[in-house]
């Protein structure tokens, strides 16, 4: 979530809020944003039996195409140091987020994740049918900086991360990503079953021979040979494992399989029809993200197409976390190298995007996008937070019951709200809710007090420096007069194990595909293309392990070049190179940041779950 800034501490909530927000300021910069009347995405019921919630593309996609708003990247750091004996129930946030590794944050912290809210939490997957894959995330803060403005570490800086199409996808089609394998065989108890690609492979090998049985005895006089061969071994296979659960369902099935292989005979079954999705979904694309009318307050939430009164701005399925007090961030103490709860120096920025309650541990977390955008405006909001209806798919009501005891013991999704209109919003008009009174109390005290970090005025995230890969990067010889900010670090691509040749390597087509390990930049060298522009190789010489512990630096790969060894590489081309921010040193990471959860209204929040009165 959004909020808020100032650019100064002196300057008043007045000002900040800008009670003068009409209809007319609050629509989006970038009017030539292209609208769609009809629903172009879909938050519903699987087609896999069991498994929750899944998108659906309201219209037909081509190869290659982004298929929802892009989504927000919140890191989470090192939860069970932090959480300790407070974390005494399954941590729904671990079963929806990612490696830190897909989206770049694999050197920013010791052991984390990254909680990509939208689309990136929300497809299942399927192996017969994986159509969509995730792009990698931009990073910025909108021209904020932590030098002058206070709100930079409220909200992440990691945003346009898109899901983008692998083939055609017919409308009505259910996205499917690919999880990994590990994901399914690390859940062994629950997931035995769950065909894996080598177990459609193994089927397809069997379907050639199934091919071959029928050529050699598939005669006129036996015209149901296939049909009752196929039924016999359907029966005898009738016992659930991945193998068996990769065959064809019916013979219909088997005779496109043959032709298609099993996992495309799947297909019909991963589809609703328009029709039923307009009557049992929810429309994920009634907003969309840009940058916020309200000066400073970052990103925010658009009306891609009008929205009447009482109508829905966003779908909000809900992970719940029991006890916020997980979120907390500690202090080592030097002594027992565990948490010093005596010292919290901030919480987990995830905080920021979850709602509360003054009365209650719990946290409610949506992990829709682009709900997470949605700024607050206490004046004048124009939406509302509201429980979805009875009968959505994964809310079970009466949860609205049970204490938080009970929420503990419950390690699966079942909490949704709706984002609704509380006035029609017309098409680019910024969106807004209440976060509540506390939350704006909480922001007063925190500007009201705030001052910049020391040495802030010439920081640069390494990520922002890698945006443009046209600009020289400056030599360890360049920076001794020329230094850039100390966050950054630069990574080269090499992998080093025991016994690896020291010396020099020139760089090598291929390489690109080694892990990222810590280099400094010894050399530049240009060339001028044929076009007149100018390219840069780089020598560099890998870090060891002294310098790498003096700089709070991790090779992701694991072993680490010894003190007194050198690797050095020639001719690194700058795509080849990356910048990057030492651990825990990004703005997402700062101490004593503003956190606050938004607070739900009274009138809406369970008396169930008040187990703070």
């Amino acid at each position: 979530m959004m909020m808020i800034t100032a650019s100064s501490p002196s300057v008043t909530l007045a000002c900040l809020i800008l009670v003068s927000i009409t209809r007319n300021v609050a629509l989006s910069a970038s009017q030539n944003v292209e609208q769609h009347p009809e629903c172009r995405l879909y938050l519903a019921e699987s087609t896999i039996p069991n498994a929750g919630l899944g998108i659906f593309t309201g219209i037909p996609l081509e190869p290659n195409q982004p298929i929802a708003e892009p989504d927000l990247i919140v890191p989470i750091t090192d939860v069970s140091w932090n959480a300790a004996e407070d974390l005494d129930f399954h941590f729904l946030w671990t079963d929806y987020s990612w490696m830190p590794s897909e989206v770049g944050m694999e050197t920013d912290m010791v052991d984390g994740s990254a909680l990509v809210i939208g689309t990136g939490c929300m497809p299942n997957c399927n192996y017969a049918l994986i159509n969509a894959y995730e792009g990698k995330p931009s990073y910025n803060h909108v021209s904020l900086h932590r030098s002058k403005d206070p709100g930079v570490s409220g909200f992440t800086g990691f945003h346009n991360q898109k899901m983008i199409t692998l083939e055609q996808i017919p409308a009505g089609g259910e996205i499917f990503v690919a999880y990994g394998e590990h994901w399914f065989l690390s859940r062994e108890e629950d997931m035995s079953t769950v065909p894996l690609p080598e177990n459609f492979d193994t089927v397809d090998d069997f379907l050639k021979q199934f091919k071959k049985l029928r050529g050699k005895y598939q005669r006129s006089h036996n015209q149901d040979f296939t049909k009752d061969l196929w039924e016999t071994i359907s029966f005898v296979h009738s016992y659930e494992t991945r193998n068996t659960n990769a065959l064809p369902r019916t013979y219909k099935d088997l005779e496109k399989a043959l032709v298609v292989g099993s996992a495309k005979s799947f297909e019909p079954y991963s589809m609703h029809s328009l029709d039923w999705l307009a009557e049992n979904g929810r429309c994920m694309d009634n907003i969309r993200p840009g940058n916020s009318t309200i000066e400073q307050a970052g990103r925010g939430a658009f009306a891609s197409r009008f929205i009447p009164k009482g109508g829905l701005v966003a779908p909000g399925p809900l992970l719940h976390i029991a006890n916020k007090t997980v979120l907390n961030l500690y202090e080592t103490d030097l002594h027992t190298g565990q948490r010093d709860t005596d010292r919290m120096y901030g919480k987990q920025l995830i905080l920021n995007y979850c709602f509360g309650h003054r009365e209650s541990t719990l946290l409610l977390c949506p992990y829709t996008s682009p709900s997470a955008y949605i700024n607050h405006n206490g004046d004048e909001p124009n939406a509302k937070v509201v429980w979805a209806k009875e009968g959505t798919p994964n809310f079970h009501h009466d949860w609205l019951n049970a204490d938080i005891d009970d929420l503990k013991t419950i390690e699966v999704i079942g909490l949704s709200v709706d984002f609704v209109a509380t006035r029609d919003i017309q098409p680019g008009e910024e969106v807004f809710i209440d976060y509540g009174s506390e939350w704006q109390e909480a922001w007063n005290k925190y500007i009201s007090e705030w001052s910049p970090p020391k040495n802030s005025d010439n920081f640069i995230s390494g990520m922002e420096l890698q945006n443009d890969l046209s600009l020289p990067l400056r030599t360890v010889e360049e920076q001794q007069s020329n230094p850039y900010s100390d966050n950054v670090v630069f990574f080269c691509h090499y992998e080093y194990y025991e016994g690896w040749e020291e010396g020099a390597w020139s760089w090598e087509d291929g390489w690109e595909h080694f892990p990222l390990y810590p280099c400094k930049i010894t050399k530049r060298k240009s060339t001028i293309t044929d076009d007149g522009t100018i390219q840069y190789t780089y020598d560099a010489i890998m870090a060891t392990s002294s310098e790498m512990m003096t700089a709070n630096l991790i090779a992701p790969a694991g072993e680490v070049i010894p003190d007194g060894e050198e690797h050095v590489m020639s001719d690194i081309p700058r795509s080849a190179i990356e910048a990057r921010d030492k651990m825990y040193t990004k703005d997402e990471y700062m101490a004593y940041s503003f956190r606050h959860e938004m607070m739900m209204p009274d009138d809406i929040w369970p008396d169930a779950w008040k187990n703070l009165r």
